[in-house]
């Protein structure tokens, strides 16, 4: 007798039955052949319940009964059995689960809930796990357990339709509902007279009923607050080289929400895509992100066909406000986004505009290669370094010559050139940047990526404040949850002078990417430019534990402390910075040098700034005029700062706002400073 079994008669457990496919006919034509199966089953049988703390209460040769202690050991013990019946000689299994009250009377076992696990496998196919919603119940808290619905069943001998569900795992199969038959209650024939006259007569109550429900019962859908996390789409199928498609699809579906105005929020990918294979709740993670829903997702590829899942989740109350699953070929993969995004933002109750509607539905090419060859682009895009970006400019390329008017490639392109990893001088990257973020807006006006990246020119290169402001915000007026455009916004704001709209846009980005590394830093950097020192060391290391390998949270957690006069802790976090010649290593020791500086150790300021080259300081004007001030050296400082303006220098664009600048304000040459780049 197993730990869970009483001694007494009647028992809650997890039945799981077993059934062989087509059996007797495999025995009739290949005896010998028929006999390995049955060995092989009943091993993989005796291994799971065994490991799984189960128990074989019937063995029907091509068929078992047995009973789990809980419904996660059973159908972790019917994963591990349909995995190992894949291999040779393969077994054509079929399985179902239920949670229910056993009764033994001797040796045979009865009850209910038997016959209910009875009649769940025989509506399985080979090859999968089906099982009742009071499985489900027990699974959905758990997300590796990954489940369809297929809809209600009315079984022989039981009274009231069950709810079924297949278990979503590489390898099973998950069938549709017109192929299931099963131990079904049959429907009595009529004749085709009464048929028509009982059609017409339901018609009308139906109509009836409809227009009655609609005007007096009718619940407004969704009620909860309208925000979304779509988690990344798990990818069952083996090949992990396909990745870059189910985070395309992601992606797509997360870009196609945000455009959606009565959307409260929805999270942007860099924030769910950490959360791939995680092993928090729904609720959990619902609660880090702020959102109501979550949608999570798989997708497999079985033959000429890919197979995705999909289920929208409240996650409050656990309710399942949508699900959906969708089998389609290459040429049909342009079209799944648009389906689910609509259905979402429907289960949701969003109200979409005409013009959302258009956006939701459109396809920016017709090429599928070309499309993949773009989500390509953009997942070595979001690696954000040097070789990737040369794999994702290489790709788009690519995308371009299949299809010559793709303006999301265009404006990936355009990105590459303006968060500039090709070792150009910016003067040369902007440009290309510019023509092709133009481009994009040539083929399609309402880009936004091309919009926001053509505004971020407009102000933080040709010091176009007024003209960026008014293009941000007609980006955000097309994508509301777009937090790019948000951060980039906030940035004209606060660099302009207007504190308060500037951390209030700021805020408004992290709340769409909330574990975004760049999102948090740039709101502790912008609290310190606000001078609000101690909410801005309180960011800071927020953004520092989510990537402690993010120099410019250190930087200015250093500069936090040397407004403070906390010199230890500056020094301590300017500690955490490279200091090789190369790259973010030059510009971590000239930080060290200013640092030095700035706490009075002038004599090891110098002994580190000696090890820099000189062609190397250069590279950074506007850090080596902060240590120029700290020496008083302004006249070499104002030096500096002509050559970043020169230059282009993005951290030149603080001038206005920037607390280490203030024993220059009044200056001549500060002031026009001030004046060219169109501060003042």
């Amino acid at each position: 007798m197993l730990p869970f079994m009483p001694e007494q008669n009647r028992q809650l457990a997890a039945i799981l039955f077993t059934d062989i496919v087509g059996y007797t006919a495999m025995m009739q034509k290949d005896e010998e052949n028929a006999l390995a199966v049955t060995r092989h089953y009943i091993a993989a049988l005796k291994q799971a319940t065994e490991t799984f703390h189960g128990r074989i209460l019937n063995d029907y040769g091509d068929g078992s009964l047995c009973c789990f202690p809980s419904a996660t050991e059973a159908v972790k013990a019917a994963s591990q059995i349909q995995q190992q019946l894949r291999q040779e000689p393969q077994v054509p299994l079929r399985i179902g689960v239920h949670v229910g009250e056993l009764f033994f009377e001797e040796t045979k076992v009865m009850g209910d809930s038997v016959n209910v696990a009875s009649r769940i496998q025989s509506l399985a196919c080979a090859n999968s796990i089906l099982f009742s919603k009071e499985v489900f119940d027990k699974l959905k808290n758990q997300p590796e357990y990954k489940s369809i619905s297929l809809g209600k069943f009315e079984f022989k001998n039981i009274d009231e339709p069950l709810e079924i569900f297949a278990l979503v795992k590489e390898g099973l199969v998950v069938p549709k509902r017109e192929q299931l038959t099963g131990k079904l209650k049959e429907i009595k024939k009529i004749s085709a007279q009464k048929k028509l006259i009982a059609g017409l007569a339901i018609l009308v109550l139906l109509t009836a009923a409809f227009v009655i429900y609609k005007k007096y019962l009718a619940p407004s859908g969704f009620t909860g607050e309208k925000s979304i996390a779509v988690l990344p789409f798990e990818n069952l199928t083996k090949d992990s080289t396909e990745e870059y498609l189910t985070d395309g699809i992601t992606q797509d579906i997360i870009n196609r929400l945000s455009q959606v105005s009565s959307l409260q929020k929805v999270i942007a990918w860099f924030s769910v895509r950490s959360l791939k294979k995680t092993t928090r709740t729904l609720r959990e993670i619902a609660d880090e992100l702020g959102v109501a829903a979550v949608l999570t997702g798989t997708m497999q590829r079985q033959a000429d066909k890919t197979r995705v899942t999909a289920e929208l989740i409240e996650a409050s109350t656990n309710k399942r406000l949508w699900g959906g699953e969708f089998a389609y070929d290459a040429n049909d993969m342009l079209s799944l986004q648009v389906k689910v995004s609509t259905e979402i933002a429907a289960a949701l109750s969003a109200n979409i505009t005409s013009e959302e509607r258009k956006n939701l539905e459109k396809n920016y090419t017709e090429n599928i290669e070309a499309y993949k060859l773009y989500r390509k682009g953009r997942f070595f895009w979001d690696r954000r370094n040097r070789e990737n970006y040369d794999s994702a400019e290489a790709n788009y390329k690519r995308a371009i010559e299949l299809d010559p008017d793709y303006a999301l490639a265009y404006a990936g392109l355009a990105d590459c050139y303006t968060f500039n990893q090709k070792g150009l001088p910016q003067l040369d990257a902007v440009p290309i940047a510019e023509m092709y973020a133009r481009k994009a807006l040539e083929l399609d006006s309402t880009l936004v990526e091309a919009q926001t990246t053509l505004a971020f020119i407009q102000s933080h290169f040709n010091f176009d404040w007024q003209g960026a402001k008014f293009k941000f915000e007609r980006a955000i007026k097309s994508s509301p949850n777009y937090p790019i455009a948000h951060l980039y916004l906030g940035n004209v704001l606060l660099f302009t002078g207007h504190t308060d709209a500037g951390l209030a846009e700021t805020k408004k980005a992290l709340s769409l990417d909330p574990l975004s590394t760049v999102m948090n830093h740039v709101l502790g950097r912008n609290y310190y430019f606000a001078g609000k020192y101690d909410s801005a060391i309180q960011q800071l290391q927020k953004s520092i534990t989510l990537n402690p390998h993010f120099p410019q949270s250190y930087t200015y957690l250093g500069y936090c402390y040397l407004q403070k006069k906390l010199y230890a802790q500056a020094l301590e976090a300017f500690s955490n910075l490279p200091s090789g010649i190369y790259d973010q290593g030059a510009h971590g020791g000239l930080v060290k040098c200013y640092g030095y500086v700035a706490s009075g150790d002038r004599a090891r300021a110098m002994d580190l700034l000696k090890t820099i080259p000189r062609n190397t300081q250069l590279d950074y004007p506007v850090t080596m005029a902060q240590i120029s001030v700290d020496l008083g050296n302004n006249e070499e400082a104002l030096n500096y700062l002509e050559l970043a303006y020169q230059g282009r220098a993005l951290l030149l664009l603080t001038l206005k706002v920037e607390a280490l600048w203030n024993p220059l304000r009044s200056d001549p040459r500060f002031k026009a400073l001030l004046k060219k780049m169109n501060f003042e």
